[in-house]
C-alpha cells in the first residue's frame, strides 16, 4: 500500500520530539515493520560532493580493567637481538640428556662394593633392596669381570628429587607428551677401577624399590639417554604384605588411599575452592547491569554524498527523532560514482524502505520506481551545525549517566574480587598445611615400617641406568597462558626450562622456553614455579599462582638468595 506524503506538514513540538527521540525503538520498530514503504511521493536530495571518501565512525570503546594485554618484551634482557636468543636456545638444547639445573646441588649417591664372582645382596636407607648374582658384570668388550666392582646408587621420590637431578621427566608416546606422575625412580652404575662397566647379557639384577604408592596405575620405564626418551618394560609388581601376610597401609584412616588428592579432607577442601569461586560469580552476575551505552552522533562530512529525508511523521510518529538529521552515503557503497549519484537525484523514487545495516551504526536504504530499483545503500545518519552540538549535548548527559552506573558496578565488582581472593587465601593455606600433614604422616609411617611392611615395587634390571615406576599423565589443565618470566626487577630471565610442581601429583611438569607459548594449572591445586638463570633458581609459591589469569601474563619470578647445600634443606624452604 503507498501512502501520502506531508510536504507541508504542521510543526512537531519539542516535548513531541523528545518522546520519540531513541535511536534503538526505531530501529527495533523498523524491523518489526520489515520493508514496509515509507514513502510515495519524490525525496529530496542535497549536498552533492564530487568525490566518494572513507567514513570514518567515531566509537565510544570501553576497556575491561581485568583483561590483560599482549606482553611485549625484548626476546632478550636488554638485547633485541634474536641472533642472541637463537644462540642461547641453541645451547640448551645441545645439553646431554641428563643435565642438572644447579651445580653442586644434586640427589647424592651412595656406594656399595660388590665381589663381581660372588654377587650379593643390599639394602638402602629407604628400605629399598637390590639383589646381584654371581658374575653380573662385563668390561667394554662384554669380557666377565673379577674383582671388587663399585655400586652406585640412589633413588628419586619427590619433584625436588626430580628437579635437582635434571632428569627429564617427559614421555612421548605416538606424538603426544606426557608427563611423569612417579612411584619412585631409582638410577644404578657400575664401575671399576674408575671405568664404567656393563651387565652380563644373561643376568639381571633384582630391585624392590621402596614407595609411598601402592597403586597398580604404573609401568616401569628406562631412560633412553641417547634417544633422550623413556622406554616402557612393562608393569612392575606390588608387594605389600606385612610380616603377618596383611596388607599395610600407608594412611591411618583410609588404607587404599595413595595419592592426597584422594584423601576425604583433601576433597572437600577443593570443593570449598570450587564454593568460593561460584559465589563470587553469583554475585557478579546480580549485580545491576548498566545500560546499553549511547552511541556518539556523527558530524556531517563536506566530502560524502548527503541527502534529507522528508518523512511522513502522522504515519510514522517514532520517526520525529530524525527531523534534523541528514543521511550520509557510506564508503561501503562502491558502485556509486557521480554519474550514477547525478541519475538518484533526477529519479522521482515511489517507495523507499529503510533498515537496520551494521547494529547502532548505519541502515541499509532501498529505493523503488516500476521496474526500477537500487537495493541496500548503505547510509550512516549525520548531524551538522546546531543540530550536531544539541545531539553532543544528549549524547554527554546520556554518557555521564552510563559511566556513573558503569562506576559503581566496578566498584562493587572490586568488592566481590577483594572478599574473593581473600576466601581463596584461607582455603589454599588449608589446602597446603593438608598436603604436608598428609606427606609427613606418610613419611613418617613408612620410616618407622621395617623392610618386610614397606609398598615395594619390585622389578628385574639387565642393564643399568635410569629407571621409573611412573604413570604418564596429561598437562594440567585449568588456567591456560602465554607467559613472559621476569626477575624482581622487571628484566625478562634468560631460562629455558620451566618447571611446573603440582602438589597434588608426585611428578614435575616441564615448560620450554621462556617466553612460554603455552604455560598451563590447575588454580585449584597448590603450586609451585621454578626457573633458573645463570645457576640461580627463581620461583614463586601458591599464592602468586591466584594472580595469574588466562591470555598473555607477564609472570614477576622470586630469587632464592640462600645457598642450597642439600636437597633436603630446598625440600624444607619449598615444604616439599
Amino acid at each position: 500500500m503507498k501512502r501520502k506524503i506531508n510536504i507541508n506538514r504542521p510543526n512537531v513540538s519539542a516535548d513531541e520530539i523528545n518522546k520519540h527521540k531513541n535511536f534503538d525503538s526505531v530501529l527495533k520498530n523498523s524491523a518489526a515493520a520489515g520493508s514496509k514503504p515509507l514513502f510515495k511521493k519524490p525525496w529530496f536530495l542535497s549536498a552533492v560532493v564530487a568525490a566518494v571518501a572513507v567514513i570514518v565512525v567515531t566509537g565510544l570503546v570501553l576497556t575491561n580493567e581485568n583483561e590483560q594485554s599482549p606482553v611485549v618484551v625484548n626476546p632478550v634482557a636488554g638485547e633485541s637481538d634474536s641472533i642472541l636468543l637463537a644462540a642461547f636456545y641453541k645451547n640448551e638444547e645441545s645439553k646431554p640428556c641428563i643435565a642438572p639445573p644447579i651445580e653442586g646441588l644434586n640427589v647424592p649417591y651412595v656406594t656399595y662394593r660388590v665381589n663381581a664372582e660372588k654377587g650379593g645382596k643390599f639394602d638402602f636407607k629407604t628400605g629399598s633392596k637390590f639383589t646381584i648374582p654371581q658374575n653380573a658384570f662385563v668390561d667394554e668388550n662384554g669380557k666377565p669381570l673379577k674383582g671388587e666392582i663399585e655400586l652406585r646408587y640412589r633413588e628419586f621420590h619427590d619433584a625436588a628429587d626430580f628437579f635437582v637431578s635434571g632428569i627429564p621427566m617427559t614421555y612421548d608416546s605416538a606424538g603426544v607428551k606426557y608427563q611423569f606422575e612417579s612411584a619412585g625412580m631409582m638410577e644404578m652404575l657400575a664401575y671399576k677401577d674408575g671405568n664404567q662397566v656393563q651387565m652380563a647379557p644373561d643376568k639381571t639384577i633384582r630391585v624392590e624399590l621402596a614407595s609411598a604408592y601402592e597403586g597398580t596405575e604404573y609401568n616401569l620405564y628406562k631412560l633412553d639417554t641417547l634417544k633422550n626418551n623413556w622406554s616402557c618394560l612393562g608393569k612392575d609388581k606390588v608387594e605389600n604384605e606385612n610380616k603377618n601376610g596383611k596388607n599395610q597401609s600407608l594412611y591411618n584412616d583410609a588404607p587404599t588411599i595413595a595419592k592426597v588428592q584422594d584423601a576425604p579432607e583433601y576433597k572437600a577442601i577443593e570443593q570449598k575452592i570450587g564454593q568460593v569461586e561460584t559465589v563470587k560469580e553469583n554475585k557478579i552476575a546480580a549485580l545491576p547491569k548498566p545500560a546499553e551505552a549511547p552511541k556518539k552522533p556523527l558530524k556531517a562530512s563536506k566530502d560524502k554524498y548527503t541527502f534529507n529525508l522528508e518523512l511522513d511523521l502522522t504515519e510514522f510518529p517514532e520517526f520525529a527523532v530524525y527531523k534534523n538529521v541528514k543521511w550520509e552515503l557510506g564508503a561501503e557503497n562502491k558502485n556509486v560514482n557521480n554519474a550514477m549519484w547525478t541519475e538518484l537525484n533526477k529519479t522521482l523514487w515511489e517507495d523507499v524502505t529503510l533498515k537496520e545495516g551494521k547494529k547502532g551504526e548505519n541502515y541499509l536504504l532501498s529505493l523503488k520506481k516500476g521496474k526500477k530499483q537500487v537495493n541496500d545503500l548503505v547510509v550512516y545518519p549525520v548531524f551538522e551545525g546546531k543540530n550536531y552540538e544539541l545531539a553532543m549535548n544528549d549524547f554527554q548527559q546520556k554518557f555521564d549517566k552510563y559511566t556513573e552506573a558503569l562506576d559503581k558496578r566496578k566498584i562493587e565488582e572490586k568488592k566481590i574480587q577483594e572478599k574473593y581472593e581473600a576466601d581463596l587465601a584461607i582455603a589454599k593455606k588449608q589446602q597446603a598445611d593438608f598436603e604436608e600433614k598428609w606427606k609427613r604422616e606418610r613419611n613418617n609411617e613408612l620410616a618407622s615400617l621395617n623392610t618386610e611392611q614397606k609398598v615395594m615395587r619390585v622389578f628385574q634390571v639387565s642393564s643399568f641406568g635410569v629407571y621409573n615406576c611412573d604413570n604418564p599423565s596429561v598437562f594440567p589443565k585449568g588456567v591456560v597462558c602465554n607467559a613472559v618470566l621476569t626477575n624482581e626487577q622487571e628484566v625478562k630471565l634468560m631460562c629455558y626450562e620451566v618447571y611446573l610442581v603440582d602438589k597434588t601429583k608426585n611428578g614435575l611438569f616441564t615448560y620450554n622456553r621462556n617466553p612460554i607459548t603455552r604455560l598451563s594449572f590447575d588454580p585449584k591445586a597448590s603450586n609451585i614455579l621454578w626457573t633458573v638463570e645463570n645457576g640461580i633458581l627463581y620461583y614463586i609459591k601458591q599464592d602468586d599462582f591466584a594472580l595469574i589469569r588466562s591470555g598473555y601474563q607477564t609472570i614477576k619470578m622470586n630469587k632464592v638468595d640462600q645457598k642450597f647445600k642439600t636437597v633436603e634443606e630446598m625440600k624444607t624452604f619449598f615444604s616439599i
